[in-house]
């Protein structure tokens, strides 16, 4: 989970690099039990996944249509609850 001032920076930055409304590319790499965990916060959004070479996680790229960096944060908090997850 994102400390105050680290989300402060990360919304600087966001805002600094993106128009907003805007697609914007979520990255994430997942243990395998934990994938259906992920893809439930992403259940209408078009999922890229690749395993990796010895089957114990899944790297999942997807581009949601977001209408602001709160949004984005928003999704990356709620990401976090995952066990084992990492944000890319």
């Amino acid at each position: 989970m994102l400390k105050d001032g680290e989300i402060e920076s990360f919304r600087s930055s966001l805002d600094a690099n993106h128009d907003w409304p805007c697609h914007f590319p979520f990255k994430f790499i997942v243990p395998k039990d934990q994938s259906d965990n992920l893809l439930g916060l992403f259940a209408d959004d078009p999922v890229r996944a690749n395993e990796s070479s010895n089957g114990r996680f899944i790297a999942y790229t997807m581009e949601m249509y977001v209408h602001s960096c709160d949004e984005v944060i928003a999704i990356y908090q709620r990401v976090t609850r995952i066990p084992g997850v990492i944000s890319l």
